[in-house]
């Protein structure tokens, strides 16, 4: 907290921070303390943040597996490639590949369920309430810390599988994207917007089930388990989960292709926005009703 006014005893003296009155109580003047808003809210949660040093090289794993499965998916693409006739090369289109993001989703998720699992794990949580009894506040800061921090380091790591997949492909003579199509600025823009809507996804289970192992498992199964099982299930609820579920409709925002049946890439990231606010709003509730 800052701007703590200071007093001195003494007929008419008084000090006060530059710019805001004194109030006088008898002969001794004091200025008023400046009541913490959300800067100060985004602050200490920064200085969190900042100081956590598995923190950061979480995050740098991130980057790090993004460019490593970027360049084994390019070369799995490579040598599909190299199977296809010559009919088929002459009518090959290339996508932007962003498999990589299966394993990078659950990481940027993972960093942020930690801003409150590991305080309810280390009971430091009932500090963080006195300091910012306004649940909403905190709530709000975390996210925007959360999410400022994972919106850079989402589109580093998804330049990094891009470009590393780009490098493996381009070696082995196989055609790529040129970075001025059509959608490509949508697409590297909307790598760091999507991983950061995923961490506050993960920002709001760590919220509600107060446990790492737990929100981890919540958020695997949401984003990797129920859509890989999607060839299993029947056509329409296949179709509900490549299309409206939080983190396959949030890749359509990466994809070049115009499919029918499924959102648009705007339509698509609206829908994975919707299912983090509406997650936020669930962990806002639980927040404001359940002590430390």
């Amino acid at each position: 907290m800052s701007g703590t006014g200071s007093a001195i005893t003494g007929p008419g003296t008084a000090t006060a921070e530059p710019g805001r009155p004194a109030i006088e109580t008898g002969r001794t003047r004091v200025a008023p303390h400046r009541r913490p808003g959300l800067g100060d809210a985004i602050r200490a949660e920064w200085s969190k943040t900042a100081t956590m040093r598995s923190t950061w090289i979480t995050l740098a794993v991130a980057v790090a597996l993004g460019a490593l499965f970027g360049a084994l998916f390019g070369g799995a693409g490579a040598t599909e490639y190299a199977r296809l006739t010559a009919a088929e090369r002459a009518a090959f289109r290339p996508v932007p590949d962003f498999r990589a993001f299966i394993f990078v989703h659950l990481i940027i998720g993972y960093v942020g369920l930690r801003a409150f699992t590991v305080e309810y794990a280390t009971r430091t949580i009932s500090v963080t309430l006195a300091a910012e009894p306004r649940r909403g506040r905190l709530l709000t800061a975390k996210a925007v810390v959360c999410a400022g921090v994972t919106l850079v380091v989402g589109w580093l790591s998804g330049w990094a599988a891009l470009f590393a997949g780009r490098a493996v492909l381009t070696a082995k003579d196989v055609p790529v994207n040129a970075l001025g199509q059509p959608g490509m600025i949508r697409v590297l823009a909307g790598t760091g917007v999507l991983l950061a809507l995923v961490s506050l996804i993960g920002l709001a289970l760590g919220c509600l089930v107060r446990n790492t192992a737990g929100a981890l498992s919540v958020l695997g199964t949401m984003g990797v388990l129920i859509p890989a099982m999607a060839p299993l299930y029947p056509e329409w609820p296949a179709r509900l989960v490549l299309g409206y579920w939080p983190i396959t409709a949030g890749l359509r925002l990466l994809s070049l292709d115009h499919d029918p049946a499924l959102p648009g890439p705007w339509a698509g990231i609206a829908v994975t926005c919707a299912w983090a606010a509406a997650l936020l709003l669930a962990a806002y509730a639980v927040l404001r009703r359940r002590d430390a």
